[in-house]
């Protein structure tokens, strides 16, 4: 456990408005707006919440959930890719202003070659999911998939071959276009680069040191028994309860992990790149992601339009956004996972909020899956610095 326990007083909290935290965490769940659902709460390296409300599984004789209960992360896993990128840059191995086509020389066609890791980083490359499939699905007719090393997973190695080609949509670093190629493409140069799969780096360089013992892109088979599962009628549930979803080790959103996990990775960002004496990243690359990096770049994004994206290297900046939650700093930092996942960072208030839960309706923003009825609550209980 990387942070400690403590009393709410201990660290500028109310114990009574910690108490609402819980009531809130409990209420969601009694209300019906997720069948389950972890959350977690930590100030200054203390947690003060720490929950767990629902059942395990949509059976009527199913166990209770249990703090220690497998998500599926989905996009939350491009945290991870930008944090494994930012070690190979610290090792003057790769340059996020180089191009991309120096490291997958495949990753050809006009414009190409004005496409930087930035661009991969930051969603702002030009690749639209649009121009992708459609490019994909027409190269798959005539393509002749080529060997796939022992170090890449096939299905990825075909995703990546069948997209390589794809036109842009629009110049490099004029729009955001939230795009997980782009990551696959980040998670092929850190297996190109580092000579090691995503997986046997992420593990050996971030998970480990950082004690994430319940993280995983392939899920062990003896743990599967702790992953949350979900009602057949549930719109992720088609592919998120497949086994070969568990199976997966995409860079864009293979990650599975319990909400004490993602704390250690957001406490290890509070702390400026170093958690219990290990230094996963330099201060300036904690400083470099977790600031807004396209300044005047607008996004679209489901029916919302935000004249300004404000994204960093693998975070969501808050900025104006109010993104999960209304009473955030402007410098908080914070990623979704398209089945019901956030967590979130904020320096300002020294605060980290995980909250973990089965979204039942996956076609509403990610702002409604009520992560900012909870994170409201958990910044309101802080009374002082």
């Amino acid at each position: 456990m990387p942070h400690k326990i403590g009393t709410p007083e201990s660290i500028g909290m109310s114990t009574e408005r910690v108490q609402v935290i819980n009531e809130v965490a409990k209420r969601l769940v009694e209300d019906g707006i997720t069948p389950a659902q972890v959350t977690l709460v930590a100030r200054k390296g203390v947690v003060v919440h720490e929950e767990a409300y629902g059942q395990l599984t949509p059976e009527p004789d199913s166990p209770p959930i249990q703090i220690d209960t497998l998500f599926p992360m989905c996009s939350i896993a491009k945290v991870i890719t930008a944090t494994s990128i930012m070690i190979l840059v610290e090792e003057g191995k790769i340059g996020i202003n180089r191009p991309v086509v120096d490291y997958i020389p495949e990753f050809q066609g006009e414009g190409k070659k004005d496409v930087r890791l930035h661009h991969l980083l930051t969603h702002t490359s030009g690749i639209r999911d649009d121009e992708l499939y459609t490019h994909m699905d027409e190269k798959r007719k005539i393509a002749i998939i080529p060997p796939c090393e022992d170090t890449q997973e096939q299905g990825i190695h075909e995703y990546l071959f069948l997209g390589y080609e794809t036109p842009l949509w629009k110049k490099p670093g004029t729009s955001m276009s939230y795009s997980s190629f782009g990551y696959q493409l980040l998670g092929e140069i850190i297996r190109r680069v580092s000579g090691k799969s995503y997986e046997e780096f992420v593990k050996e360089r971030i998970f480990h040191p950082l004690g994430m013992s319940d993280s995983f892109y392939c899920v062990p088979l003896d743990v599967r028994s702790r992953v949350v599962k979900r009602s057949p009628n549930d719109l992720c549930a088609e592919w998120l309860m497949q086994e070969r979803h568990m199976d997966s080790t995409s860079a864009s959103g293979g990650l599975y992990s319990t909400a004490s996990d993602l704390a250690k990775l957001a406490q290890m960002f509070l702390n400026k790149g170093s958690l219990n004496g290990k230094r996963i990243l330099s201060t300036a690359s904690v400083a470099l992601m977790t600031m807004n990096q396209i300044p005047g770049v607008s996004s679209e994004y489901r029916d919302e339009i935000f004249p300004e994206a404000f994204w960093g290297y693998g975070w969501s900046i808050n900025g104006p956004k109010m993104d999960g939650g209304d009473l955030f700093s402007a410098q908080a930092f914070s990623h979704w996972g398209a089945a019901g996942v956030f967590f979130c960072a904020d320096p300002v208030n020294d605060i980290v909020c995980v909250y973990l839960s089965v979204e039942i309706d996956h076609q509403k923003p990610y702002k409604n899956i009520y992560a900012d009825l909870f994170n409201n609550a958990a910044l309101a209980a802080i009374e002082n610095e």
